[in-house]
């Protein structure tokens, strides 16, 4: 049975973590290492650090290195930049436990299998952004574009083949609202994985993370703005 797990997540924009509504709205919650040092202290099971604009400037290692040296208890997970197997070493070498990846999947499905032979499956975490069109289609929305496609053959292999350790699913328009997760989107990508699976995206209320945590395909879920403003946010989740 899987370990069902709560975790915290922090959106990077320009060195400063932002409430995030959607992708596309920001607003300013400050410095990236006093964020995450209350959500280690608040008890989270993990914190994931998506840093949203390093697109063509690589994995943002002082800020890995920054979080690295708070003596975090909690497993430090890091996305944004990575485009290279030596870009994953540098930043597991600078600090992060695994690594998200998004953009990657679309764009270079080799450059992902190489990551899993150099620092392990285990390390890589795939993430899907997903969103329902009008016609009730599930897509992948690409961040770099702000296009939406169907899920690419590849990107199902790579999640069917286990070359990485977990799927990371975005609710796109739901991310950084309080509606709940669209299970729709759950439902579409356990038809090609049995991997594990992390859930992000419009949660906040115990009854959404409860009814998602009993999915047995469901490790986790990942919650940003809802936990930056109360102290015992993470206990009382829990509880």
């Amino acid at each position: 049975m899987l370990r069902k797990r709560l975790i915290a997540t922090v959106v990077v924009k320009q060195g400063w973590a932002v409430q995030s509504f959607g992708f596309n709205q920001w607003l300013p919650l400050g410095k990236p290492e006093c964020v995450v040092e209350n959500l280690d202290r608040w008890g989270a099971d993990g914190i994931v650090v998506l840093a949203i604009d390093r697109l063509n400037k690589g994995p943002d290692l002082e800020l890995i290195q920054g979080l690295g040296s708070l003596g975090l208890s909690t497993p430090l997970t890091y996305g944004g930049g990575l485009q290279t197997a030596e870009d994953a070493k540098k930043a597991i070498g600078a600090g992060a436990e695994r690594l998200v990846l998004d953009s990657l999947l679309s764009e270079n499905l080799k450059a992902v299998s190489e990551m899993s032979a150099e620092i392990g499956v285990q390390a890589l975490i795939a993430s899907l952004p997903l969103v329902i069109d009008n016609d009730g289609n599930v897509l992948h929305f690409q961040h770099n574009s702000k296009k939406t496609t169907a899920i690419n053959e590849g990107i199902k292999s790579l999640i069917a083949e286990q070359l990485v350790s977990e799927v990371l699913l975005i609710d796109v328009k739901g991310e950084g609202h309080r509606k709940g997760f669209k299970i729709q989107l759950l439902e579409e990508i356990q038809k090609h994985t049995e991997l594990p699976i992390l859930v992000f995206g419009g949660m906040s209320e115990p009854k959404h993370i409860e009814a998602l945590l009993s999915k047995p395909q469901v490790a986790g879920i990942l919650i940003g703005n809802s936990l930056n403003y109360k102290e015992n946010s993470v206990y009382n989740i829990k509880q």
